[in-house]
């Protein structure tokens, strides 16, 4: 899996142990990337994007099935069509154990931050010294025995890293919706590694970096900096439609549009108030929360008909998007920086 030539093929483990690629393909695309394409498709379907709800069922769904299909993978050898049982070596499965305890500890007990402040139980310290201890393992146990660390066990790497990478950009307000961070590491389980999409993406990396890039950028990461740069096109959207509309004020008409007072939707938030010393200001970044009731009776007060408001759009929406363009088109980024062909 770490070599060129045996770019993005499904991880397969004989009998004895060792580590080999094989191929499972369904008309030129493998038959495993085909499953978790199809499966990542359905959180859109799945999702309640009018009502900006996403269940975490919906996540434990799709991060368990990753995990299925993922020991489906390692337990099988497709040649020639047959299907052969395998045992995955015990360095394997503590990688996928240790992914396993981090993504269910998200979803049961008690969260480790919560409005009353950090917690850590005694059952979730021991659920932590066990993903740590199964996170070494493997390492340990090829350098250990003087073996090199074969690639296909060094692209597993980053599937329970990036669970905590993804918690960690949460908390930092990189990603603002408890839902973002869930929706990515579950997707993290679901491709834990660069599938096999050929002749897809059409963007691949340079050679010279690509088994490095497998693994310091792993496939969901490309799917979120996709999703990313797809975000990006919302402010360019919203200028045009003000443009045709007449509304020129900047900086404002790349962040919102404008609205008459009394139809504003509902899943918009209002980037106009009048401030405690009757000023009527305009906020680009408006917070969540507030008492949008008492703002519009100031704003209908100073005679205002008119408001700028911003749209409060899902990032599961260019989340889906950024799965599909990964998935066909690759890592945009590169493309960008010239580091693909």
């Amino acid at each position: 899996m770490g070599h060129p030539a045996a770019r993005g093929r499904p991880l397969v483990v004989d009998w004895a142990g060792t580590l080999e690629i094989t191929s499972a393909r369904c008309r030129g695309v493998d038959a495993f990337a085909a499953t978790r394409l199809a499966a990542g498709s359905v959180f859109a379907a799945a999702s309640d994007l009018r009502t900006r709800r996403v269940t975490d069922r919906l996540w434990i769904v799709i991060g368990s099935f990753g995990l299925l299909l993922l020991c489906v993978q390692l337990s099988i050898v497709s040649v020639s069509g047959t299907l052969s049982a395998n045992v995955p070596p015990p360095e394997v499965l503590a990688l996928v154990g240790c992914s396993a305890i981090l993504f269910y500890a998200i979803f049961f007990g008690t969260p480790l931050f919560g409005e009353e402040g950090f917690h850590l139980g005694p059952v979730r310290v021991l659920a932590f010294l066990a993903a740590a201890a199964l996170f070494v393992f493997p390492a340990a146990s090829y350098l250990g025995s003087g073996r090199p660390i074969p690639g296909a066990v060094v692209e597993l790497y980053p599937a329970p890293a990036m669970i905590l990478v993804y918690q960690g950009f949460y908390l930092a307000r990189i990603l603002h919706g408890g839902a973002d961070a869930k929706g990515l590491i579950a997707l993290t389980l679901l491709v834990p590694t660069y599938p096999d999409a050929s002749p897809y993406p059409i963007l691949v990396p340079n050679p010279i970096v690509q088994d490095l890039l497998r693994v310091a950028f792993p496939f969901s990461l490309v799917i979120y900096v996709d999703a990313a740069i797809l975000f990006l096109a919302v402010p360019v959207v919203l200028f045009l439609r003000n443009a045709i509309r007449g509304d020129f004020g900047l900086p404002q008409a790349f962040l919102g549009y404008r609205v008459p007072i009394d139809r504003i939707p509902s899943k918009a938030w209002l980037m106009e108030r009048i401030n405690n010393r009757g000023e009527h200001i305009l906020v680009l970044f408006p917070k969540r929360g507030g008492d949008r009731s008492e703002d519009l009776a100031r704003l209908r007060a100073a005679g205002v008909d008119k408001v700028w408001v911003t749209p409060q759009i899902p990032f599961m929406i260019p989340l889906l998007g950024g799965f599909w363009l990964a998935f066909f088109v690759g890592n945009v980024l590169l493309g960008v920086l010239g580091l693909g062909r």
